[in-house]
């Protein structure tokens, strides 16, 4: 009779385990814990921020206001673009006279949807004038909403046989129409994150971005 009660240590176990899972859980070596497992990708949805993050933080909250009037979006979509410093090296091992855009932030309404805006940058032969290091200009129009030419010979002599320096070229697209002050901050802070880690003979000097395009009235952009 006794013999008949008694059972395997492993069945034993399972029966046990079987009786308090709805409980409890049974633990193990293989994840099994009963608690969530962290997801190592983010959903779909999880692709939408709000305009305050925008381009790592590029956007600060009086350019992520004019973004959001009057009819604008409080969330974007950032479409996936490599980091300052994976874009620093691409620029520079690339000749100045390829002059391939590369992309530092571009945002849609949703994924795959409508591009809200796109900042990029590359080599170009033009150098700022007046022998200054950065020369921002305004444009007109979401295609070409304003332009940021750097100085930054980095001494590779990818593009200096005539023995010009090297300049970059920063190019924003805007479909959030936001002011022309916003467009000078957006692409200084953009330039400054690149240059940082390019190695510039000489340091660029920045302008105030109150200087090149002062700050819209109130009621207007």
């Amino acid at each position: 009779m006794h013999r008949k009660l008694r059972l395997p240590l492993g069945r034993l176990a399972a029966l046990v385990c079987t009786s308090v899972i709805a409980v409890t859980g049974c633990g193990g070596g293989d994840g099994e814990s009963g608690a969530p497992e962290p997801t190592s990708k983010p959903t779909a949805g999880a692709g939408l921020i709000p305009v305050a993050q925008a381009c790592g933080g590029l956007f600060d909250e009086t350019i992520a206001k004019e973004a959001r009037k009057p009819n604008g979006p409080g969330e974007v979509y950032p479409v996936k673009t490599e980091s300052t410093g994976h874009v620093a090296k691409a620029l520079r091992e690339e000749p100045a006279r390829r002059s391939t855009p590369e992309d530092l932030c571009t945002l849609t309404d949703k994924a795959g949807g409508k591009e809200l805006l796109a900042l990029t940058v590359a080599w170009t032969p033009h150098s700022p004038p007046s022998g200054r290091s950065v020369h921002y200009t305004t444009t007109v129009g979401p295609e070409d909403a304003g332009r940021l030419l750097v100085a930054c010979d980095t001494g590779s002599g990818g593009g200096t046989g005539s023995g010009g320096g090297r300049s970059l070229e920063f190019a924003l697209r805007d479909h959030f129409t936001v002011s022309d002050h916003s467009h000078a901050k957006l692409l200084i802070a953009s330039a400054k994150k690149t240059t940082s880690q390019l190695d510039c003979r000489e340091t660029p000097q920045y302008p105030d971005p109150k200087v090149v395009a002062p700050p819209p009235k109130p009621g207007l952009r």
